[in-house]
């Protein structure tokens, strides 16, 4: 990664999935309806947030590096042989 803003996204990312986690974590330590429903809320919309910091540190990644990516040249193809004499009766045709 060449952009240190993408870095500090995906950093911030990593920290706010942590903290989703622990949201949904704390349920088991304290089991209550309200509370889960609560927990379970708060930590998917910090998971989406961080998903969404996530992908655009993705983006900012691929624009900085400009043109970094090319595709290898294809040789060029070669024109179909014909087959001769001793390839077909090396492989006769079954009939019935």
């Amino acid at each position: 990664m060449k952009n240190l803003t993408a870095k500090n996204l995906v950093l911030l990312s990593v920290i706010m999935t942590i903290v989703a986690m622990i949201f949904m974590a704390s349920t088991l330590l304290y089991p209550h309806p309200l509370l889960l429903v609560l927990a379970m809320s708060v930590g998917q919309g910090i998971a989406i947030f961080a998903l969404v910091l996530f992908l655009l540190a993705v983006a900012l990644d691929l624009q900085s590096a400009g043109g970094g990516f090319a595709l290898p040249e294809e040789p060029p193809a070669e024109p179909p042989s014909s087959p001769s004499t001793d390839e077909a009766s090396e492989h006769p045709t079954a009939t019935r």
